[in-house]
């Protein structure tokens, strides 16, 4: 009867149901000591090429249910933990205000900003940055392993409690969210700044800090190798003994920024 219900023979039926549990012991052994022996790192498909390998076959859905059983997951198929959705920051945008950027001579009359990501040993890093225009000085720099705006917001007061800013002063950034982020908004026009913003798809509209970037990952020493604190040492150092003391710019008359800013 049970064997008509479920279209099988009843030397198939009786031969599924008479498996030894020391041979689904034996799979699910292999599928944990495979999982184990790499760490995690792989998933059903390579444990299930792996296993081909050394002639066990056993279906990726089989697999599978072994993990689940026993809580293993792959980091490949770790899921982040769901956030719940915040209402999107409304943006506030502005224009771009100087056509030409290097026409700028007057210190602090005119700073430039943005973010660059790169990569130390096990992480990518982002430094955030402001450059002055007329003295090619970067009067503040700071490095994180994240883009939030709140990164951008510190670059910013660190960059006002050391200068004082002059009437009519233009902050120039792109339009991404860090910059179009109402607190950033707040903060720049409480420190006296005009905001302007390079035009959509433009990166030309920010070129100081663009040259900079360029600048920076040329000359600096390879820090892909170095730790995170490392790294944020070497850049940060780079920047600030370096760049702004003893390099001579072309831009502002083979002078170092500091001198031209001073």
């Amino acid at each position: 009867m049970v064997c008509r219900l479920l279209k099988v023979s009843k030397s198939g039926y009786y031969s599924h149901k008479c498996k030894t549990s020391s041979e689904k012991t034996f799979v699910e052994k292999e599928v944990i000591n495979c999982f184990e022996k790499h760490n995690g790192n792989y998933g059903r498909i390579r444990i299930k090429k792996a296993l081909e390998e050394i002639g066990i076959f056993v279906s990726e859905a089989k697999i599978s249910r072994i993990l689940k059983e026993n809580e293993f997951v792959a980091k490949v198929g770790r899921k982040r933990k769901s956030k719940k959705n915040k209402p999107t920051d409304e943006q506030y945008l502005s224009e771009n205000l100087v056509k030409d950027k290097f026409d700028e001579t007057t210190p602090n009359l005119l700073w430039c900003t943005d973010l660059s990501e790169m990569q130390c040993r096990n992480h990518k890093i982002y430094v955030s940055a402001i450059i002055d225009v007329a003295s090619r000085r970067i009067v503040s720099a700071m490095v994180e392993k994240h883009s939030r705006q709140e990164l951008v917001q510190e670059t910013i007061k660190l960059a006002c409690c050391q200068t004082k800013i002059p009437e009519g002063a233009i902050f120039h950034s792109d339009r991404g969210c860090q910059y179009t982020a109402k607190k950033t908004k707040e903060l720049l026009e409480q420190c006296g700044f005009i905001i302007s913003m390079s035009r959509p798809g433009t990166p030309s509209d920010n070129q100081p800090i663009e040259s900079f970037w360029k600048t920076l990952k040329t000359e600096i020493t390879d820090i892909r190798h170095l730790s995170y604190e490392e790294a944020k040492q070497e850049i940060l150092s780079y920047i600030y003994l370096y760049y702004n003391s003893e390099r001579l710019h072309s831009g502002i008359g083979y002078k170092t920024p500091n001198s031209v800013w001073m």
